[in-house]
């Protein structure tokens, strides 16, 4: 029972007191014995409201991915969600733009008007990756470029050097509205950038000029793997490493791995900057998404003893509209370890649905306790 009760105070502390040192939990807490409250498309603004008017108009046209009632939510910025909100993760929607220019026009306003339709921010005119959700749409966002994004992260994991470790998920936007519609083609919406294998290393080399300066923060693949051959081997034999060694460490996670580029870049051995989600079984699989987690509990639940899986309680603002709990309750139920949601604050004009780390509170034995013999 001492040893029960041990633990749970300790991990209790680690959720619940992210932004304090602290500089000892008992060594048998692992990365995977803990879960992270993290936020979706983290980065984003709600859109203007006459475009939202303006879409809805054409809902069943535009289909789920345009849905003007899904995009209707925002974050605040990355520092004010980790020092006020205590979010642990954080998921940034990377778009391809190797010249430059792509992405600085904004259809969409021509057809609603008294907007804008090209912006005046000039990063968004030189080559790199932008930082949006959906092009020529839903484009507000606290960041232009991925750089600004992962600088902000980076100067607040110097200044707080023993901080519980922070997940960036990064999806690949691999598809743009003109993509899959000849209508919006012809109306003059973008196409997207096909994200090839250079864009890879285009992708490393911008991580590598934030991260550079601070290389002690990011944890990569390769420490994971340390002297064994794969990630797989190593969580198979040792685990993943302890609480106490992972403290002000930055994880980055790619989403999105299209014709399997960057699988087949991590098993070169190369020291890459990212980890993959991969399939369970896979050499070099650590994390796993399984972000439907209704069904799906037992299963999950499963592969939390050897990875790290994230999923989400909320989708869309559809469980925030409906003050709905029950993916929030399968996902306490899976004991997934990365808990992502749009709604760490409650959006006054939908419902008081939240997921935060007060609400963790009240599941606390829940929540911890994982079947690890603890």
């Amino acid at each position: 029972m001492s040893k029960l009760l041990s633990l749970l105070s300790a991990l209790i502390l680690v959720l619940l007191l992210p932004l304090i040192s602290l500089s000892q939990y008992p060594d048998s807490i692992r990365l995977n014995d803990v879960r992270f409250l993290t936020s979706h498309n983290s980065y984003k603004r709600k859109p203007d409201p006459k475009i939202l008017k303006f879409l809805s108009h054409f809902k069943k046209q535009l289909g789920k991915d345009m849905d003007p009632i899904q995009m209707d939510y925002g974050h605040a910025l990355l520092s004010e969600q980790l020092n006020t909100y205590h979010i642990n993760g954080f998921e940034l929607d990377v778009n391809y733009d190797p010249k430059g220019g792509h992405f600085a026009k904004r259809r969409i306003n021509f057809f609603v008007g008294g907007l804008k339709q090209k912006s005046r921010d000039s990063l968004l005119l030189k080559p790199g990756f932008k930082i949006l959700h959906i092009a020529d749409v839903d484009y507000e966002s606290n960041y232009t470029t991925f750089i600004q994004a992962l600088t902000e992260i980076r100067d607040w994991s110097t200044q707080h050097p023993n901080h519980t470790p922070i997940f960036i998920n990064i999806e690949i936007k691999r598809d743009a509205p003109a993509d899959y519609s000849k209508a919006l083609d012809f109306l003059g919406f973008s196409k997207s950038i096909p994200f090839v294998p250079e864009a890879l290393n285009d992708l490393d080399m911008e991580i590598h000029s934030v991260f550079g300066a601070a290389p002690e923060i990011l944890f990569t693949p390769k420490m994971l793997r340390d002297t064994f051959s794969s990630c797989k081997e190593r969580l198979s034999t040792i685990d993943w490493p302890a609480m106490n060694d992972l403290l002000g460490k930055v994880f980055i996670v790619l989403d999105g791995d299209f014709n399997g580029i960057c699988t087949k870049a991590l098993n070169t051995g190369e020291d890459r900057p990212m980890f993959v989600y991969g399939q369970p079984g896979e050499p070099e699989t650590a994390f796993v998404i399984r972000n439907e987690p209704q069904g799906r509990e037992e299963e999950i639940r499963a592969l939390t003893d050897l990875y790290m899986v994230r999923t989400r309680t909320d989708a869309g603002t559809l469980e925030a509209r409906s003050l709905d709990y029950s993916r929030y309750n399968a996902v306490m139920k899976s004991q997934a370890q990365i808990i992502t949601t749009d709604y760490y604050r409650a959006d006054p004009l939908l419902s008081p649905f939240v997921v935060s780390i007060e609400q963790f509170k009240q599941n606390t034995l829940h929540l911890f306790l994982r079947s690890r013999g603890f």
